[in-house]
């Protein structure tokens, strides 16, 4: 099994990231996906859209679905982990 993991900034954008989601899904493997707050809005959203397609596929029981315009393999053993940091005010300690 193996682990990608990554950490997410404002440089992250949705081709990037279905790219990424592509590989773990015909791989199976996880993916980490630390500080997911820091990715852009506009492109959460588009995010969000690919995930529930993945999860689709996976509920469904697939073998194989279309995900951004291919045809690709998914293997069940795929995961993906996302965490949020809290933003704190400079200078501020917990």
């Amino acid at each position: 099994m193996c682990l990608f993991c990554l950490q997410c900034g404002e440089g992250l954008d949705y081709k990037a990231m279905g790219s990424i989601f592509s590989g773990l899904v015909q791989t199976g493997a996880w993916g980490c996906f630390d500080e997911y707050n820091r990715i852009d809005v506009e492109v959460l959203s588009v995010v969000s859209s690919q995930l529930q397609t993945i999860q689709t596929a996976l509920n469904l029981g697939k073998t194989r679905f279309e995900f951004i315009g291919k045809e690709i393999n998914i293997r069940s053993s795929v995961g993906y982990f996302i965490t949020v940091r809290h933003q704190t005010t400079r200078g501020s300690r917990r």
